[in-house]
């Protein structure tokens, strides 16, 4: 079977005129070189460098094979720089996409000096694992995962939940709130399936199911401005709500009992080289948390 490397020496003896040259420039014995000649050789079957006294020829062969050699690793090196220079695509569930994504994004292509490298893709928890085990997103960042023998996940950041109200709520005044206050007021719901239901179940236990949600309605920035209207609580990260809360028109309430933490995710895929973008991004990620 034809192997690149053996072209490459091919070419190397021709270019340096040599043996000894050849293993110089390409930082290898002299005796690989030959094997790696000799091995090239039996594939064509012709010989096709003759050695003279003072440099490496090519026979008449080695001259018809010569641009096709040159073609071949122009042509490796071509696919080489498609897949090494493709955009790195990265999908993320609303909260993580839009509080925490673009800041690292742009350290991580400030660091490699290279602008554009990701592509993010802001979506759902569920259209993200979909998009990663489909092969259409080469990282998923979700608040949740989900086992897949094609994912690798690793827990991320452990973030904090908390209830905010709007300023002219009757608790906002409180700041520290029991538990228990939660159930005898609305609760607004943001994105369905993104776990902050089952934090809240094991934090209440059986009084779970006393919590009144009140509307669902599929993003942080929509919960939020619910809440400033005044049309409930609502329970969502602390780094979702800093802006709003250093501003006034949030509150943001402790709970007495015990603080609310959520586990956000980094999947990949389980094959992906170690020398890869989209583990060098994880890396990154996990080294920023």
């Amino acid at each position: 079977m034809l192997n690149l490397s053996q072209v490459q020496t091919f070419l190397a003896v021709i270019d340096e005129g040599g043996i000894q040259s050849a293993a110089e420039r390409l930082a290898c014995s002299q005796p690989a070189v030959s094997q790696q000649l000799r091995k090239l050789e039996e594939f064509v079957g012709v010989p096709l460098v003759v050695r003279n006294r003072s440099r490496a020829v090519p026979t008449r062969d080695g001259e018809l094979f010569l641009p096709k050699a040159r073609s071949l690793i122009a042509s490796a090196d071509r696919a080489r720089a498609v897949v090494s220079d493709r955009r790195l695509v990265v999908h993320a569930s609303g909260n993580v996409g839009v509080y925490l994504a673009p800041r690292l994004i742009a350290v991580f292509e400030r660091d490699l000096d290279r602008p554009g490298t990701v592509d993010l893709v802001i979506t759902t928890n569920r259209h993200a694992v979909d998009a990663l085990i489909a092969g259409e997103a080469d990282i998923a960042l979700t608040e949740w995962s989900e086992d897949h023998p094609a994912v690798e996940w690793q827990g991320w950041r452990r973030e904090k939940l908390v209830v905010i109200a709007g300023p002219d709520h009757p608790l906002a005044k409180e700041r520290c709130i029991p538990r228990q206050a939660l159930l005898d007021h609305p609760i607004i719901g943001g994105e369905p399936g993104t776990g902050t239901g089952r934090a809240l179940a094991g934090m209440f236990g059986p009084d779970a199911g006393r919590l009144r949600v009140a509307r669902q309605l599929g993003s942080t920035a929509a919960v939020k401005e619910a809440v400033k209207a005044g049309l409930g609580l609502s329970v969502v990260f602390a780094y979702s709500v800093a802006e709003e809360v250093k501003a006034g028109t949030l509150t943001m309430l402790e709970l007495e009992e015990a603080d609310i933490f959520k586990t956000l995710f980094i999947g990949l895929g389980r094959e992906s080289p170690q020398s890869s973008m989209a583990r060098r991004f994880a890396t990154f990620c996990l080294a920023s948390a």
